[in-house]
């Protein structure tokens, strides 16, 4: 990954990128567009104010969205929030603080996901982070990971933990192995149980960046309305600073009316302030339109993300805390034109190379100046 670390220090220099700070060493990060709205920086300060914060305590981003946030698409750790905690990190360097996955969940759709399962099956899906939980039937998933701790979440136990040969008996939502030296390491869960995934860090327990990734193929803006019982309280372990939500297409897909989705997200908006602790800012990931033949209501859900941006009032002196963030701006519909390659054959996921253009994009966006 060293090649695309070089790329974005390089694109931010390249491109009248701002400084971050003013100690020395202070990393350069790609600005803003010029066609991004100055009043967005009022909406991110949250996020801002965290990031500038960085190397005393963790700035955090949680992810919330359907298969493009999953990763579908593409070879795992080559998504777009993969790549966002990359550049991020690289943007924005705290020393001694490389990071780490921060949340894996015990199954994933694609390939190479980093969990080895020797039985059970995936659960409803209204359970815990990204609406995931694996239902163990006796046996076992196995993950490993290079890091400074691991926590393992789930919804019910008991179940037996083993890191590194040493195994601990656990009935707890919750189960954190305290430090352990850096380098590689293996979790293994078995039992009867139903688990969520793994937190995984490297150095980044205490200060840097994190970036949850609560993506969940296949899910709409209505899953997460009607379960936020299931998802939202986790926010509270992970305190974010900003929430991203990439959610819609979906149902425009199957015919949910716009207006069921502004409904929708606004519920997931306040579910997350609610548990967050933070004041978090949010991110509303709006798309082009996307897949081969119906373009029917598209301007519809496109008006709908931009509204609940425009119409939120929790942000500070009640003003919004929520901003668009249009990939359409950026790209045309891949059913006009995909020459570039950005979306997969089915015009409807991202390839690797487009999840990479997705996660420059919003680095920039997200960048204070």
């Amino acid at each position: 990954m060293t090649d695309r670390r070089s790329f974005i220090r390089a694109g931010a220099a390249a491109g009248g990128a701002v400084a971050v700070g003013v100690a020395a060493g202070a990393a350069l990060a790609p600005s803003a567009r010029a066609g991004d709205a100055s009043t967005d920086r009022m909406a991110l300060l949250t996020w801002h104010a965290a990031l500038a914060n960085r190397r005393w305590e963790p700035a955090v981003v949680a992810v919330i969205g359907s298969s493009s946030t999953e990763g579908v698409g593409s070879d795992y750790g080559r998504g777009y929030v993969q790549l966002l905690a990359e550049n991020l990190r690289a943007a924005f360097p705290v020393p001694g603080a490389p990071g780490g996955a921060n949340f894996v969940a015990a199954w994933g759709r694609p390939p190479h996901w980093p969990v080895d399962r020797a039985g059970g099956r995936p659960a409803p899906p209204d359970h815990g982070w990204a609406l995931k939980g694996y239902d163990l039937d006796g046996r076992s998933v196995t993950h490993a990971f290079t890091g400074t701790s691991v926590q393992v979440w789930s919804a019910k136990g008991p179940f037996d933990v083993t890191v590194d040969g040493r195994t601990a008996r656990v009935d707890a939502a919750t189960w954190d192995s305290g430090p352990l030296h850096p380098g590689p390491h293996t979790v293994t869960v078995s039992g009867r149980a139903r688990i969520n995934g793994f937190a995984t860090f490297d150095g980044d327990e205490r200060r840097g960046i994190q970036v949850w990734n609560g993506g969940h193929g296949g899910t709409t803006t209505g899953s997460f309305a009607a379960a936020t019982g299931a998802w939202a309280p986790r926010l509270s372990t992970i305190r974010p600073h900003l929430v991203v939500v990439q959610l819609g297409v979906n149902d425009w897909r199957t015919g949910v009316p716009a207006a069921t989705v502004k409904r929708n997200l606004k519920t997931i908006i306040a579910a997350a302030r609610a548990h967050s602790g933070t004041d978090p800012s949010f991110v509303i990931y709006g798309s082009p339109r996307v897949g081969p033949r119906r373009a029917d209501g598209f301007d519809r859900l496109a008006q709908a993300w931009r509204e609940v941006a425009a119409e939120d009032t929790g942000g500070y002196g009640g003003r919004s805390g929520v901003v668009h963030f249009d990939l359409a701006d950026r790209q045309p519909a891949p059913a006009v034109d995909n020459r570039l390659g950005l979306y997969c054959d089915d015009l409807i996921h991202l390839t690797a190379k487009g999840a990479a253009h997705t996660a420059d994009a919003l680095t920039g966006f997200l960048s204070p100046g």
